[in-house]
């Protein structure tokens, strides 16, 4: 099936352009059919959540301005959002050349949602050495969705079987949120661009500072251009 991009959050991603910002980092997420991971996503870009959301169809886009590093610098974030049925699963690999972490979503009151995170990591691995990527250079981060139905309907999955398969797999931490009631939500994200950003930092600056070299290179060639 043809790969399918929401072009209106494209077009957000070009408005956000006019903005001064410092650098870019980008962000997927990735689990099963039904965990949540649109609305987890729909909850932090636009803080709205819906009930009967349907599956999502290949890779939805969106970025968003943020600022992490205590507040000092405002990035670029690129966060895409991909559906967990089988037969997409293949879709994500493109993006693995420049994604700088991963979101790893189970439902908290679905066993084999939790089951299956160690065919994502293989997944994860596979995609890594697809795109010449080393797998140990993308943070990822375990994310148990749907904690306000926890009570309602029983736990699946314990949270102390949780932090030990992210202990395992070194992952970067675990998290537990509810996009319906949205908790936790931008708390797990900002702690994760933050991990993001330490660990790219580098990068980021050496990125910046060739674009400020090209910028001024660009700058000093139309001076020259209108003083002759």
């Amino acid at each position: 099936k043809e790969l399918i991009i929401n072009h209106v959050k494209e077009r957000e991603c070009k408005l956000n352009e006019k903005v001064d910002y410092k650098g870019q980092i980008s962000l997927i997420l990735l689990g099963n059919s039904a965990v949540g991971k649109t609305n987890v996503f729909q909850r932090f870009r636009n803080k709205k959540f819906n009930p009967i959301n349907t599956a999502s169809s290949g890779i939805d886009c969106t970025c968003k301005l943020m600022k992490i590093n205590d507040d000092k610098d405002i990035y670029k974030l690129s966060l895409y959002d991909t559906a967990g049925q089988e037969r997409y699963k293949s879709l994500p690999q493109s993006y693995f050349r420049n994604v700088d972490g991963v979101l790893l979503l189970f439902d908290l009151i679905d066993k084999t949602s939790f089951d299956e995170v160690n065919k994502w990591m293989n997944q994860i691995k596979d995609f890594s050495k697809e795109n010449d990527r080393n797998e140990n250079d993308i943070i990822i981060y375990l994310i148990g969705n749907k904690s306000d139905l926890v009570y309602e309907e029983g736990r699946a999955v314990k949270k102390s079987d949780a932090i030990e398969f992210a202990s395992k797999y070194n992952l970067q931490g675990y998290e537990e949120c509810s996009a319906k009631n949205n908790e936790n939500i931008k708390q797990t994200f900002e702690k994760f661009y933050n991990l993001l950003y330490e660990k790219n930092k580098n990068k980021i600056k050496e990125k910046n500072k060739i674009k400020l070299e090209l910028m001024n290179k660009k700058k000093n060639e139309k001076n020259k251009e209108s003083c002759c």
